[in-house]
């Protein structure tokens, strides 16, 4: 209930780290550069703007980060929350859009420099103690402090199957009232992938896949729906079965050791998130793996 309120004070917090050992201001070069445009993300900026630091966000997709993945009807959850430059928010039962218009507001307010569809593809740090920002888009930038405020997730995790990289193919569920009269294979078999079976299969003809013989990880509430879901028939659970390939009309399974091809229009696919390992240690992070580590706290 409280992770939107969580992240919005960490992102306060990390800026407010910044402003306590400020580096002097040069020419060319942003006081700090905030990667991730969610809420922590969006504090962090307005934190920087309320103590006037140059600052510049860049978000590799939409405004809004996990909470604009979420379908349009999903209730966010969140508790009381003190928005720099904004004040007091009371949120307990709202939707995305009423979130995300939130947003929109305050950063139009504040006059926030945030660039969205740019991913950050190397954080470089240089011999002045600056650090270089590449993205994709070729635009670089040297600032003294970075923020990443990019989450858990990572990149959605990919398949590596053949033409998953059709327009077909989507990683996350935007609009599904939009959806309608499709054949549809749906991935996966965590929360993500059912609550997506579930918010299209009034309208389509949906087949949810997931790998292993049961559902393990998913909220009490999901399972029940997704259990009347499979009752009354309004959608086809395959366990144990994998997506093989894909092609414009059709799409080719294994279930349960059987090969078969289905007519399919749309593949949605939650397989989790890759995590940015490779770019934090390639940034000078380093990180470190401990397994059955028993951390003793002593008096």
């Amino acid at each position: 209930m409280g992770l939107i309120k969580n992240s919005v004070e960490q992102g306060q917090q990390a800026v407010n780290s910044i402003v306590k050992s400020k580096k002097a201001s040069k020419e060319n070069v942003l006081d700090v550069v905030v990667i991730g445009a969610a809420p922590a993300g969006i504090s962090a900026a307005l934190e920087a703007k309320k103590n006037g630091l140059s600052c510049v966000t860049l978000e590799q997709d939409s405004l809004g980060g996990t909470v604009y993945t979420f379908p349009r009807a999903k209730i966010v959850m969140t508790s009381l929350m003190d928005l720099p430059l904004h004040g007091k928010v009371k949120l307990h039962d709202t939707s995305k859009d009423e979130l995300l218009q939130l947003w929109k507001d305050v950063i139009a307010k504040n006059k926030l420099q945030i660039i969205e569809n740019t991913k950050v593809e190397n954080i470089i740090p240089l011999p002045d103690h600056t650090f270089k920002i590449e993205t994709n888009s070729g635009k670089e930038y040297v600032t003294n402090n970075v923020v990443l405020a990019i989450g858990r997730r990572g990149s959605p995790r990919k398949l590596n199957i053949p033409d998953e990289n059709s327009l077909k193919v989507a990683y996350r569920l935007l609009e599904p009232e939009r959806i309608a009269s499709k054949k549809i294979i749906v991935v996966g078999g965590g929360d993500s992938a059912v609550e997506s079976a579930l918010l299209l299969k009034d309208d389509n003809e949906v087949i949810l896949s997931y790998r292993s013989e049961k559902f393990a990880r998913i909220k009490p509430k999901n399972k029940e729906k997704i259990n009347e879901a499979i009752a009354d028939k309004t959608i086809n659970v395959m366990l144990n079965s994998n997506l093989v390939s894909i092609s414009e009309k059709t799409v080719l399974m294994n279930d349960n050791g059987e090969s078969q091809q289905l007519e399919n229009d749309l593949v949605y696919i939650f397989a989790g998130g890759e995590l940015p390992t490779t770019f934090l240690q390639k940034a000078g992070i380093e990180i470190t793996k401990k397994f059955g580590h028993i951390v003793k706290k002593h008096n």
